[in-house]
């Protein structure tokens, strides 16, 4: 049965961390919206996170100076309106030289393609203290320290002892990433209870009108949008193609992790993650995630998010790295309990290294045409972290074009269980 076609001002496509995330500040500002997923909400490439929340410190090197900074605020703003899902991860980067890698980070700064393969305590001094100073806004951690080789090896026993140093810094880590997508949309609805939800509805297409949906249960769901967004993530070309906008907009990575079931590595992290360079200078890192040891993450060109997974070589990998890193400990297939894998829904850039591709985000539209009475904007790149600020600057886009103003500021509002949750812990206690 085809229902009668909802009027709505916006229909967002994909409830992801991105989609979810306008999703919430449109509603706020008192549009009637739609959000629709193909399968459960915050399922796809935001249930396949490294799960940090962070500001991104590998990207000094890459001179994407404003990514930085907004990461930085974004995460600092995290851990104020999400306090009960986002929480601060100590870490520790282990130093292998004193003065290696500036040449290389020069370089790669101003366009190389060769990422530097050996970061020295200097170059790690001088991003730790940048990282510090784009951190600055609502600081809520503290700043980065230096360790000596002594005080490393005394911290972290099992510790390689080819290290000459440490850095130690914040990010954080947020322990369950799909809550907190559902909790956005349940906070849009609770702001417009006009506006509505969907998973499990398959794309039909479009006759440029109406956006046609099939239900779980049997029959069709129809809208009639002022505007469509496109938040598919990984699927982004494929949707506009429904749609009967054709568009070459992304060229995924694929990142994966696994799962250790380790207690004597957990012991030694002592609640710290590692944030380390590998022997191939890929960035690795390892945590304690839910009471396994999650380890991280490699990023490969991949195009299909429907078969990606993490594969035997990666697993190899990551278990090599690790014997490096940690020769007190042993290491094996058999400590694994989980493999994940999942598709960064990075701009198409065919040329350029997987790991220099940007993570920064943009919006680009594709306008009405004379068979389509909505323009699309798709929502390309972009990080976990950066969802609100990218929500915040995609929604002041369409409320220029629906000609509203912006009610709500999303920059200090809490998010689902962070709203009066006890500031401090002997608050938490009493609570």
């Amino acid at each position: 049965m085809t229902a009668t076609p909802r009027d709505v001002d916006v229909l967002i496509i994909g409830a992801g961390i991105n989609g979810a995330g306008l999703f919430r500040d449109l509603c706020e500002q008192g549009l009637k919206v739609a959000i629709v997923d193909k399968a459960d909400f915050g399922s796809g490439t935001s249930a396949a996170p490294s799960r940090l929340i962070h500001g991104g410190i590998k990207y000094l090197e890459t001179g994407e100076l404003s990514l930085v900074a907004q990461s930085t605020l974004e995460r600092n703003l995290l851990l104020r309106n999400a306090p009960h899902a986002v929480r601060p991860l100590p870490t520790v980067i282990p130093i292998f030289s004193w003065l290696t890698g500036i040449g290389a980070a020069l370089r790669t700064l101003f366009g190389s393609t060769t990422a530097p393969r050996s970061r020295g305590a200097l170059l790690i001094k001088i991003g730790l203290a940048m990282y510090d100073f784009y951190g600055a806004r609502h600081r809520v951690m503290p700043r980065h320290s230096m360790w000596s080789k002594a005080r490393a090896l005394t911290e972290i026993p099992p510790l390689t002892p080819g290290i000459v140093a440490a850095g130690t810094y914040y990010d954080a880590t947020v322990r369950h990433p799909e809550r907190l997508v559902l909790e956005l949309l349940q906070d849009g609805i609770r702001a417009s209870p006009q506006s509505e939800a969907f998973n499990y509805v398959q794309l039909l297409g479009s006759d440029g009108g109406i956006v046609r949906f099939t239900l779980p249960e049997g029959g069709e769901l129809g809208f009639r949008p002022r505007i469509v967004v496109n938040a598919a993530g990984p699927w982004i070309d494929q949707v506009n193609a429904a749609l009967g906008a054709p568009s070459r907009l992304i060229g995924g990575t694929k990142g994966s992790h696994i799962l250790l079931d380790h207690p004597d590595l957990l012991r030694a992290l002592g609640g710290r993650m590692i944030y380390f360079e590998a022997n191939d200078g890929r960035i690795c890192l390892v945590f304690d995630y839910l009471g396994r040891a999650l380890v991280g993450s490699t990023d490969i060109r991949a195009a299909d998010p429907e078969t990606v997974r993490c594969e035997d070589d990666e697993i190899d990998y990551f278990l090599a790295s690790l014997r490096e890193l940690l020769p007190g400990l042993s290491f094996g297939r058999e400590q694994i309990v989980f493999a994940y894998s999942g598709i960064r829904p990075l701009p198409a850039s065919d040329g350029t290294a997987p790991g220099l591709i940007s993570r920064d985000h943009s919006a680009p539209v594709m306008e009405t045409e004379d068979n389509r009475s909505w323009p699309i904007v798709s929502l390309v790149g972009g990080k976990w972290t950066t969802f609100r600020g990218f929500a915040e600057e995609v929604s002041d886009m369409l409320l220029s074009r629906l000609g509203q103003p912006r009610r709500v500021s999303t920059q200090s509002l809490a998010i689902g269980g962070g709203r009066d949750f006890p500031a401090d812990a002997a608050a938490r206690v009493r609570w």
